[in-house]
């Protein structure tokens, strides 16, 4: 009887502690930094290029194209600027010339 106590003691254990990882860890991650909302979608890495090369696309003309690089990597909680072909990243929504979304 005490040894089968001791089982569903430990088995409870190990479930509340499977149950607390999976909280920790799915848990959403805050929006940090940001001072405005930002309308996003997402972009496929296409061959050739980089996070450089597609801030450049997404920069206005006469604007920093670091500051965009910057705001891609905050959006995509990167550290470094590697991209590799076919991966999905984050990116500010851009109006179209009539001022709406598209």
């Amino acid at each position: 009887m005490v040894r089968a106590m001791r089982r569903m003691v430990v088995l409870v254990m190990a479930m509340v502690a499977v149950w607390v990882m999976v909280g920790v860890f799915s848990s959403p991650k805050q929006a940090s930094g940001a001072s405005t909302p930002v309308e996003v979608t997402s972009y496929t890495v296409q061959p050739g290029q980089s996070l450089w090369t597609y801030a450049e696309m997404i920069t206005p003309e006469g604007g920093d194209v670091s500051a965009s690089v910057d705001e891609l990597k905050r959006l995509n909680g990167m550290d470094g600027t590697q991209v590799r072909v076919g991966q999905r990243i984050i990116v500010p929504e851009e109006p179209d010339e009539t001022g709406g979304e598209r």
